[in-house]
C-alpha cells in the first residue's frame, strides 16, 4: 500500500486499522455459528432425554427463524441510525445467555410439554438476538471497508461463519463425550460471546473517522470508490423506494429461495442423518462437517472472485451476479442427486459440492446489499436476511412433515412411500436453489437506494 502526501507536505503511510475491525467481525461470525450449529449437533440426545421428536425440533427451528426474521430489519435500521458497536455488544450478550440457558431445561419438572415450552421460548429469544448479528456487521463493514474490497470482506466474514459450523460439531461432540452430557458444551459455548465483548468492546468504534488509530491516508482509502461517509443520525429509510424497487425485491427473493434450501444444513441436518438416514454418530459427525468445510474456502473464493471480475471488466453488476448465480445453480444440481445416493462417502462429496456452490454466492449477496443500500446497508441486508429466515422456517415445517411421514412409512414397512417422502424435501431444496440463481439476473448493484443527508 503506497503512502500519500498530507496537506502539510509530509508523506503519510496509511494505517491498517480496518483489518482489525474486519478480524473482530470474523471472530464474531465464528462464535455466532458455534452457538447456532452447537445446538443442533447434539439435538438427537437433547430430544431423547426430554421425550421430544423431530416435529418438536422443527417447531423450535420455526420459532427461531420467525423471531430471527421479525427482528432483522429493526436491528438493521437501528444499526444504520446509531452505529454498530453498542448494538453488537447487546446482541452478543443476549445470544450467549440464551444459548447457555438451554442447559437449565434439565431443572424443570419431568415431562415433554414443559420442556418444549421452555425451549421454544429460549429459541424465540435466541432468534431475536441473533437476528441483529449480520445486518449490523454489514453496517459495520459498509462503514469500514472500501467498495472495491467489500466482496472479499463479506466472503471472509462468511468463511469464518462456516469455520464455526465446522468447529461446532467437532468441539461439541468431543465435549459431549468428555463431559458426559449435552448441557455443559452449551454453557461453554455461551461463554465465548462474553469473551468477545470483553476483548473487542474497549477499542471498537462505529466509523473509521471516530477511531484515533485511523490516519488520514487510510480514511482516504476507505472512502475511495464511491463509499459514502455514514452519519449516526442520517435521514429516514427510503421505505417507499425499497418497496417499489424490483431490484430490491429480486435481491430479497434471491436470498429467500437461498434460505429455503440452505438453512436445512444449519438446523436439521444432523438429526436427519442420524434419525432418518440411520448413520451412526461418528459418520453423521463427519458428514455434518463436510458441507461447512467446503464452505470455508468457497466464501472467500466467491467474494474475491466477485471483486476480481468487477475490477477486470469494470462491471460490478457482472461480478456479483455471475458468481452468485453460478454457485446457486451448482448447489441445486448437487441437491437433486443426493436423495438417490446411500454411500456416505459419495454423500459427503455431494453435500460438500452443494455447500460449495451455496457459499460461493454468500460474499456477492451480502456485498450486493451493501452496494445497493450504502447508508441503508443495515436496513436492506436485514430485509434480505429476513426473507431468507422466513423461507427457512417454511422449509423446516415442510421437511419435518416429510421426514416424519417417512418414519411412519418405514415403521409400516412401506419402503416405496418412505423413499418418496425422504426425497421430496431435497427436490424442493433444489428448486429453491434454481429460483435463487434466476433472481440474480435482475439484481443490479449499481442501482443504489436514495441516500439522504
Amino acid at each position: 500500500m503506497s503512502p500519500i502526501e498530507t496537506k502539510a507536505g509530509a508523506v503519510e503511510r496509511p494505517s491498517r486499522f480496518r483489518y482489525a475491525v474486519v478480524a473482530s467481525a470474523c471472530a464474531l461470525a465464528v462464535i455466532t455459528y458455534i452457538h447456532r450449529a452447537g445446538f443442533q449437533t447434539n439435538s438427537s440426545e437433547l430430544l431423547h432425554d426430554l421425550g421430544l421428536d423431530v416435529r418438536d425440533l422443527g417447531s423450535m427451528t420455526v420459532a427461531f427463524m420467525l423471531a430471527y426474521g421479525a427482528f432483522e430489519v429493526p436491528w438493521g435500521r437501528l444499526g444504520d441510525r446509531h452505529g454498530a458497536k453498542a448494538l453488537l455488544m447487546a446482541i452478543v450478550l443476549g445470544g450467549s445467555v440464551t444459548t447457555a440457558l438451554v442447559a437449565s431445561v434439565a431443572l424443570l419438572p419431568p415431562g415433554p410439554s414443559g420442556a418444549l415450552a421452555f425451549l421454544l421460548t429460549l429459541r424465540l429469544l435466541f432468534g431475536m438476538f441473533q437476528a441483529g448479528t449480520f445486518p449490523i456487521l454489514s453496517r459495520l463493514l459498509a462503514d469500514w471497508v472500501p467498495t472495491s474490497e467489500r466482496g472479499l470482506a463479506q466472503g471472509m466474514l462468511w468463511m469464518c461463519s462456516r469455520a464455526g459450523g465446522v468447529l461446532a460439531p467437532l468441539v461439541m461432540v468431543w465435549l459431549y463425550r468428555a463431559l458426559g452430557d449435552w448441557r455443559s458444551p452449551l454453557v461453554l459455548g455461551g461463554a465465548l460471546g462474553l469473551a468477545w465483548c470483553l476483548a473487542v468492546g474497549p477499542w471498537l468504534r462505529n466509523r473509521p473517522e471516530q477511531a484515533p488509530q485511523v490516519n488520514a491516508a487510510e480514511l482516504a482509502i476507505i472512502e475511495a470508490g464511491g463509499r459514502r461517509r455514514s452519519s449516526a443520525a442520517h435521514g429516514p429509510a427510503p421505505w417507499r423506494a425499497m418497496l417499489r424497487s424490483s431490484n430490491v425485491w429480486a435481491l430479497c427473493w434471491m436470498y429467500g429461495f437461498f434460505g429455503f434450501a440452505g438453512n436445512f444444513f444449519l438446523y436439521m441436518f444432523g438429526s436427519y442423518l442420524q434419525d432418518y438416514r440411520h448413520f451412526d454418530k461418528e459418520t453423521a459427525r463427519w458428514l455434518t462437517v463436510a458441507p461447512f468445510a467446503c464452505g470455508v474456502p468457497a466464501c472467500v473464493a466467491g467474494g474475491a472472485l466477485s471483486d476480481a471480475i468487477a475490477r477486470r471488466t469494470g462491471n460490478r453488476r457482472l461480478g456479483r451476479s455471475l458468481v452468485g448465480g453460478t454457485g446457486l445453480a451448482m448447489a441445486g444440481t448437487m441437491m437433486l442427486v443426493s436423495p438417490w445416493v446411500d454411500d456416505p462417502r459419495w454423500l459427503a462429496v455431494l453435500y460438500g459440492l452443494t455447500f460449495l456452490g451455496n457459499d460461493l454466492s454468500i460474499g456477492p449477496a451480502w456485498a450486493a446489499a451493501g452496494d445497493i443500500g450504502e447508508r441503508h446497508a443495515g436496513t436492506l441486508s436485514g430485509a434480505m436476511n429476513m426473507m431468507g429466515s422466513y423461507m427457512g422456517a417454511l422449509a423446516a415445517v415442510v421437511s419435518a412433515h416429510f421426514f416424519h411421514a417417512a418414519a411412519v412409512a418405514e415403521a409400516a414397512g412401506d419402503l416405496p412411500t418412505r423413499s418418496l417422502d425422504m426425497a421430496a424435501p431435497f427436490l424442493l431444496f433444489a428448486g429453491g436453489y434454481f429460483l435463487s440463481a434466476l433472481c440474480w439476473i435482475r439484481v443490479d448493484v449499481t442501482e443504489t437506494l436514495p441516500q439522504h443527508d
